[in-house]
Order: C-alpha cells, then sequence, then structure tokens
C-alpha cells in the first residue's frame, strides 16, 4: 500500500514539530544505587504494615477506618497511592499505621522506596 505526499507530509510535520509537554522529571541520582523494588520491599511492607486494614477483601466494618477503595492489594493499586503512602507513612510524625507500626529504619526504606519510583 502506498502513502500519499500528503500523508506523508504531514507525517514529516508532526514528527518534527514535537510537543510543548515538559520532560519526565529526573529521579534522584541516589535512586541509581537503591535496590529496593515492589518485590523484595514494598509488597511486603504493605503485606506486613498496611492490608490489613487496605484490601478489598477486608469487609467495610474490619477496615479500622481505612476508606473503601483505598486498597494495597498489588503493585499498581500501591502505585496509585503512592503519593498518600509517603506523606501519611514516612517523615518525622507518620500517622499510618495508627496503631505501632513499622519501626524508623524500616520506615526510612519505604521513604526510600516510594521516593525512587516505587519500582
Amino acid at each position: 500500500m502506498r502513502s500519499s505526499p500528503s500523508v506523508l507530509a504531514a507525517l514529516l510535520f508532526w514528527g518534527a514539530c514535537g510537543t510543548d509537554a515538559e520532560p519526565a522529571p529526573e529521579l534522584d541520582p541516589a535512586c541509581a544505587t537503591s535496590t529496593l523494588t515492589y518485590d523484595n520491599f514494598g509488597g511486603p511492607f504493605m503485606l506486613d504494615w498496611c492490608r490489613g486494614c487496605h484490601s478489598s477483601g477486608q469487609p467495610d466494618g474490619m477496615r479500622q477506618g481505612a476508606p473503601l477503595g483505598v486498597d494495597f492489594d498489588d503493585h499498581p493499586h500501591v502505585l496509585q497511592w503512592s503519593t498518600e503512602i509517603e506523606a501519611l507513612a514516612t517523615g518525622t510524625m507518620p500517622s499510618m499505621p495508627p496503631a505501632a507500626g513499622p519501626s524508623v529504619e524500616e520506615r526510612a526504606m519505604l521513604a526510600e522506596w516510594v521516593h525512587c519510583g516505587a519500582r
């Protein structure tokens, strides 16, 4: 099948134009050496500290106030909520989980993992 000259011209024009979109931000260089992944850290952390309340399998009355739909069942769901996870479960005054919770070191690892893209 042959393309018409006008179709080829349009493709060349649009390809040369680019977009006005901002380039994707580069990750912190420290992230290049991070070994934390969903498989070796994020998933187990969510299972140990979060899914007791943030699981789609938990009925409303067993979620200890966790909103319905805020579930960390798998990697895509965790990515969806990663900004909130970082804000509420890391830093100097974390509020999640609400009772006890991970050690300072585990929270630092969570902050690193999320900061580096929660890959």
